[in-house]
């Protein structure tokens, strides 16, 4: 998501807009994030579940709401672009009757419907601090008392993060990042917006934009023939996740937000 609404609708009007993404660095991605969910959601039985984006669901190997639709539960996959969800429907027909063209700053949603938000980098694609604070309130009102979020967002303190930002805004770039803040500022938007943050974590340790251009050479220099060398060198990078200095080699960062009764 972002202010400029037809540069996401072009994106979802694309073939293959997930290019840059290699087909294993995908399924790290997405099998990160489904350990994260399934470890910070274990104690909760939802019956509604919001997911803020479906570009993943749309294009990439990286998608999420297949995966967790055998919980019994309602899913319910929003995007800002009606290219994109028109592509996540085609391609998740068992699940598009939930899929719905919304944007996380003005929510459409009834308040306090949803049990479960699943935010995966999708609000770090605002443009200004003052859209992404909306959104943090347009998810607060959807969520019940009681109800969780789960938000990750592109690790600020990463150092790649800032050249990596700044080339997205050329031209020719895939897509642009937003603002992201960093984790303490974040947690304080959490508390005002009426949030008890419970966990936090960073995740996903691949030196950030030179990784993307190591893994797409690999791919199409040796094609599958590369893919135990990109094996090795994720495995190689994860080993970055065990050491003190996590939060800064990280992509993401994540926060387990439970929302407060209303007074």
């Amino acid at each position: 998501m972002t202010t400029d609404r037809e540069t996401w609708e072009e994106l979802g009007r694309r073939q293959a807009p997930s290019w840059y993404l290699h087909p294993l660095v995908a399924a790290q991605k997405r099998d990160m994030h489904l350990a994260l969910i399934r470890r910070w959601s274990a104690d909760i039985q939802p019956r509604r579940v919001l997911k803020t984006d479906l570009f993943e669901e749309a294009f990439g190997e990286d998608r999420l709401l297949p995966e967790l639709s055998g919980a019994g539960c309602l899913l319910c996959g929003m995007d800002a672009a009606y290219s994109t969800v028109h592509a996540a429907a085609r391609r998740h027909p068992e699940l598009a009757r939930g899929f719905v063209v919304m944007d996380a700053r003005r929510c459409a949603l009834a308040a306090a419907s949803v049990d479960l938000v699943i935010s995966t980098s999708t609000l770090d694609h605002f443009e200004t601090r003052a859209e992404f604070l909306a959104s943090i309130d347009g998810l607060a009102l959807v969520l019940r008392p009681g109800g969780r979020l789960i938000l990750t967002l592109d690790n600020p303190w990463n150092p790649l993060f800032h050249p990596l930002r700044w080339l997205t805004r050329r031209k020719g770039s895939p897509f642009p990042i937003g603002y992201s803040p960093s984790i303490r500022t974040l947690c304080r938007d959490l508390t005002q917006a009426g949030f008890a943050v419970q966990e936090r974590d960073w995740i996903i340790h691949n030196p950030r934009l030179l990784s993307t251009l190591l893994f797409v050479a690999i791919e199409r220099l040796l094609g599958r023939h590369g893919d135990p060398l990109v094996r090795g060198l994720l495995s190689m990078f994860a080993l970055l996740g065990r050491l003190p200095t996590r939060r800064f080699t990280a992509c993401f960062q994540a926060v387990q937000a439970t929302r407060l009764a209303r007074h």
